[in-house]
Parts: structure tokens; C-alpha cells; sequence
């Protein structure tokens, strides 16, 4: 039964294929084609601002004018995608370092995890340490400490109980 099945499975995956294949041939030619119309329009638009600025500081000026303000903007895009590259890489390494350190600490607990199952006295004081824990970090979630009183006003020095 299944010997039936496979043909019938690699023919569904051929003509899946044939269809992606020729999809993408497609839109690899229309997206081409859409750039080269952008880039023509960009570089009229660009030959259009020489020629405008031509009419007021003379045809060098302007050339110098264009060439300048695209260098400018592909140092600004530069600067901006060199900056966010070493953000990501410092989040990278602060990420690693974390997760290097829990994973150290998970590593030394699970250890040690023998050691406590077996003795009794270090068994009752890990439980009584992980559920002081817990306390500790759901009064810190249910009621953080502001500095203030009740009721959100702040105290005044000159009168303190009023």
C-alpha cells in the first residue's frame, strides 16, 4: 500500500517544484524590470536637480553640488548601519555572556542536586532557601517599594502626619 503511495507523493512534490521554479523565474523578471524603471526615474530626478541648480551657480557647481549631497547621504546611511550593527553585536555579547552565566549556575546546582538529595539537613535548608526565594520575589511583584505613602502623595518635610 505504501509502495503506491510514494510515486503519487514524489509527483505532488515535482509539479509543487515546477510551479515554484517558474513562479520565481517570473518574479525575478518583473521585479527587474521595476528596478530598472526606479533607477531610471532616480537618475532623471538627480539629472532634473543638477539641471535646476545649474540655472542658479553655473553646471560645475551643480555637478559638485549632486555629487556632494550623495556622498553625504551614503555617509549618513553608512554611519547608521555601522551603528546598529555594533549595537547588535554588543547585545549579542551581553546576551551570550548572560546565558553563559546561567547556564555555569545551572550547571553547578545540578551538580550539587546528588549531594543534597542525600543529605537530609541540606535538603531542608535548599527547600527553605528556594521558597524564601519565592516569597521574597512575589511580595517584591505584589508590593514595590515607591518611597511614598499610601494614597500616592508625597511627604512633605515641614508636615509629615498630615
Amino acid at each position: 500500500m505504501l509502495a503506491g503511495l510514494a510515486p503519487l507523493l514524489a509527483s505532488l512534490a515535482a509539479m509543487d517544484a515546477t510551479a515554484f521554479v517558474q513562479r520565481l523565474r517570473r518574479n525575478a523578471i518583473l521585479y527587474a524590470l521595476v528596478l530598472l524603471f526606479v533607477l531610471t526615474a532616480y537618475g532623471t530626478l538627480v539629472a532634473a536637480a543638477a539641471i535646476a541648480i545649474a540655472q542658479s551657480f553655473g553646471a560645475v557647481m551643480a555637478l559638485l553640488i549632486v555629487a556632494g549631497a550623495a556622498l553625504f547621504l551614503a555617509l549618513v546611511l553608512f554611519l547608521v548601519a555601522r551603528g546598529k550593527a555594533r549595537a547588535e553585536e554588543k547585545r549579542k555579547r551581553e546576551a551570550a555572556a548572560n546565558s553563559g552565566s546561567k547556564a555555569l549556575m545551572v550547571t553547578a546546582a545540578l551538580s550539587m542536586l546528588p549531594v543534597v538529595a542525600k543529605s537530609r539537613p541540606l535538603a531542608l535548608v535548599a527547600l527553605a532557601g528556594g521558597l524564601g526565594f519565592l516569597a521574597m520575589k512575589s511580595i517584591g511583584t505584589a508590593a514595590p517599594m515607591s518611597g511614598g505613602r499610601k494614597g500616592g502623595a508625597p511627604v512633605d518635610e515641614d508636615e509629615p502626619y498630615r
